[in-house]
């Protein structure tokens, strides 16, 4: 995912891009779990420096391609969109959309849970 979205590697980019169009056509399916996108997304904010609000568009336009299955579908978006919004950390705006479906607090130290009005932040 992440070659594909950079398009840096002389052979991985394009070999990325070819089974992500594969997969598009219905030739396989890409399951992609939320830890992977934690980890593409602070990739792009470190080694890439991209804005995260940038990321979060770009993987929320990328995963919404029939290419890919993600188990958490709505949790992944809404995270995403948190970013968006708030310009939060990936792993923040996942815990803070898990906490808002579930209906729960969360203990943090972390001010950013302040920027959610659907999260309640218990500072311990």
């Amino acid at each position: 995912m992440l070659r594909f979205i950079q398009d840096d590697h002389k052979e991985f980019s394009p070999r990325a891009a070819r089974f992500i169009q594969q997969a598009n056509k219905g030739e396989a399916v890409l399951n992609v779990a939320a830890i992977t996108i934690g980890e593409v997304f602070y990739a792009m904010k470190t080694f890439y420096h991209v804005e995260r609000r940038k990321t979060a568009q770009v993987l929320s336009n990328l995963l919404d391609a029939p290419a890919f299955y993600l188990p958490e579908h709505r949790r992944i978006m809404d995270a995403l969109e948190r970013v968006q919004s708030a310009n939060v950390d990936f792993g923040d705006a996942y815990l803070a959309a898990t906490a808002a479906e579930a209906g729960i607090p969360v203990a943090s130290f972390d001010r950013d849970m302040d920027k959610f009005k659907d999260v309640k932040r218990h500072a311990p």
